[in-house]
């Protein structure tokens, strides 16, 4: 134990950590550093949530604070396998630390909790005892906050998903970081534009420089262990082969509505099973289900489905027919963006008009309709989507791959131009 204790704690030879990319969330974390109240990351693995708790390390260090008073825990280490069936062996773990370093734990981070039984009762008695200044834990399962823990801590702890790279950061990353930076190296922006589409938006791939192929690997093994360890282990999932039938029609169909009966029916099964896999997907944040637009709350009136993905890459490296020009590929990654930019309440609107996206901000309505490339056979049809009923919009706008124009109230906006436009838009 004492070997994974100093190789997980880097940070106790009190040298910052370096090579690290920025991430956006970070202003919001670092805004409530100095409250106590628990911090809980979310999100798909790979993400990017144990870089996270390094710029959160670095920033403490930068503040003054010992290395050695900071323990970092990834608890999804094969080391801690004995761990797992009681909370309270953690506290053991702890004092060993502080006996390797000779000084008191004082911010603690755990990384993948969900392994730990019972681990939110570890987090209240450490959480009233006041034995540490911070707590900072993450999950890779949006139901690790559906049980008793949010009972235990109401209202002391923060929860905040961490997503894959914006592709605002991602052009950041690869030193775009303005509008005027698009313009002037357009050429640039639309290969960056190109692999995204293509291989996505997670860090590792981003950053990394293996060929196509590799990238490739590496989506389908982070897939797998998505899948295997946060929907099938996590949730018990017993017919694997349904299981992984649902993912394929899911993927072969990302963006086109559907109905649970209607899929239930074409996998030979039944709703009530799709319904609930389709849960452990969304849970896993691997997928979301988007659902159209009604002012009324019933179920019913909320019967059409669409399915989008956290990651084009996931999307690419898992279906033959893929492709990265296609008005599917673009949509989803319009999705994550609405998501990114702050977007609520995102639905699609079922009428004659099919508006690809309704989302809300501060208050209020926007649409969106996606359309990779815009040319005559398709312009009446997109424009006629903002033609809604009883919705008043406060901006009506088709995103496209690399087109520009206006017509009326609309505005024909290149995907990439938007991106990089302020957050209110």
């Amino acid at each position: 134990m004492e070997k994974t204790l100093i190789r997980q704690n880097a940070q106790w030879n009190g040298k910052m950590f370096d090579h690290l990319c920025p991430r956006d969330i970070m202003d919001n974390l670092l805004k409530k550093k100095t409250m106590r109240h628990v911090q809980i990351l979310t999100g798909v693995r790979r993400c990017g949530k144990s870089t996270v708790f390094k710029l959160l390390i670095n920033d403490l260090l930068q503040s003054g604070a010992s290395g050695k008073s900071i323990l970092v825990l990834n608890l999804d280490d094969p080391q801690f396998i004995p761990f797992w069936d009681d909370s309270s062996k953690l506290f053991g773990v702890i004092e060993n630390a502080e006996r390797l370093t000779g000084e008191k734990v004082k911010y603690l981070f755990l990384d993948e909790v969900e392994h730990l039984c019972d681990w939110e009762i570890f987090i209240k008695s450490a959480y009233d005892t006041e034995i540490f200044e911070k707590i900072y834990i993450t999950g890779s399962n949006s139901q690790l906050l559906q049980n008793r823990f949010s009972a235990l801590l109401s209202g002391r702890y923060f929860e905040n998903e961490v997503r894959p790279f914006s592709v605002r950061e991602v052009f950041r990353s690869q030193g775009i970081t303005t509008l005027l930076d698009c313009y002037t190296q357009t050429p640039k922006v639309l290969r960056i534009m190109d692999n995204v589409l293509s291989t996505g938006c997670f860090p590792e791939i981003v950053l990394g420089d293996a060929d196509e192929d590799i990238k490739q690997e590496l989506l389908k093994s982070y897939f797998e262990s998505i899948v295997q360890k946060d929907c099938i282990v996590y949730s018990g999932i017993r017919d694997t082969h349904l299981f992984f039938r649902l993912v394929n029609y899911l993927m072969q169909n990302m963006g086109s509505r559907f109905s649970i009966p209607a899929v239930g029916k074409a996998l030979k099964s039944n709703e009530n099973t799709v319904a609930s896999y389709l849960n452990f997907l969304c849970d896993s944040y691997i997928c979301v289900d988007v659902r159209n637009f009604s002012y009324s709350l019933k179920e019913t009136s909320r019967s059409q489905h669409k399915c989008y993905f956290i990651d084009n890459g996931l999307v690419s490296a898992n279906v033959f027919r893929y492709s990265p020009q296609s008005g599917s590929a673009l949509e989803n990654l319009v999705y994550n963006e609405l998501r990114n930019k702050g977007y609520m309440n995102i639905s699609f609107d079922n009428s004659k008009t099919e508006c690809d996206f309704l989302a809300y901000k501060n208050g209020k309505a926007y649409g969106f309709q996606v359309c990779y490339e815009l040319n005559d056979m398709n312009l009446k049809r997109e424009l006629y989507g903002f033609e809604l009923e009883n919705v008043m919009l406060e901006k009506k706008i088709l995103l496209t791959y690399n087109q520009k124009e206006t017509y009326g109230d609309i505005e024909v906006v290149p995907f990439w131009e938007w991106v990089m436009s302020p957050p209110f838009t």
